[in-house]
């Protein structure tokens, strides 16, 4: 059902107020300090030499923050503008795909809209990443033998070795569930450090590689005891085919 006249002056005058609202807010607050320069306007001062990069840091954060408010603010301007001159036209409340009545209800909560709620544009959320994402990351993938017959010291390796000093990353950054230690905020923190195959971490060698001994440490101790777990295995299954 078509809106009446006295409704149609009822979304308008929300809108007017709607768009008064937002240039208050705009004049109070310079348009969210958009004509300003950064950041020696915001900070006060007259150079930036001098100016921790922490500090600048916050700085452009914020920066960033008023210019998306001040960008919402003009969007905002601008549907209540397109929704004004549809009213003029006698074409408010009507969707502009469908061309079904939107919901009284809906105006009242975005009177700016001219879509109902089936056809609202980017109602759905984009799966689409960034670009940057694409480029940016860790620098040893570049270098990294993972895919390759290597078993040398590669970029990988020495970015674990250096990270398992401490990163800037927490539990929260990861998928894995077993990494809740802050020790192993790191990728592939949980790989050997110093040899390939679990035996090599106590099997003594001379400079050409021949085997000569073993070392008995607990990395030992414990591969013995998976081998023997593995024979019984084995002899139960054997048992079992019997």
């Amino acid at each position: 059902m078509a809106l009446s006249t006295q409704e149609m002056d009822h979304f308008k005058q929300i809108l007017l107020s709607r768009k008064e609202e937002i240039k208050g807010m705009r004049e109070r607050n310079e348009s969210f300090g958009s004509d300003s320069e950064f950041p020696k306007e915001s900070t006060g001062e007259l150079s930036n030499y001098d100016n921790h990069p922490g500090d600048l840091g916050t700085e452009l954060f914020e920066k960033e923050k008023d210019i998306a408010l001040n960008d919402l603010h003009e969007k905002e301007l601008e549907d209540i503008e397109t929704a004004l001159k549809s009213i003029e036209k006698g074409e408010y409340g009507v969707c502009k795909t469908c061309g079904q009545d939107i919901l009284k209800e809906r105006l009242e909560i975005v009177p700016f809209t001219l879509y109902c709620k089936e056809h609202s544009p980017a109602q759905n959320s984009s799966d689409d990443r960034p670009i940057e994402e694409e480029v940016i990351g860790p620098d040893y993938k570049t270098r990294s033998n993972d895919n390759k017959d290597a078993t040398f010291f590669d970029g990988e390796d020495t970015w674990q070795s250096v990270a398992k000093y401490g990163t800037s990353e927490t539990p929260s950054d990861f998928s894995d569930p077993d990494k809740r230690d802050y020790n192993e905020m790191y990728e592939d923190s949980d790989d050997d450090d110093g040899f390939v195959e679990e035996y090599e971490s106590f099997v003594a060698t001379d400079i050409t590689g021949k085997e000569r001994n073993v070392v008995q440490n607990r990395n030992h101790e414990e591969y013995e005891e998976e081998l023997d777990r593995e024979e019984e295995k084995q002899a139960d299954r054997e048992k079992y085919d019997k």
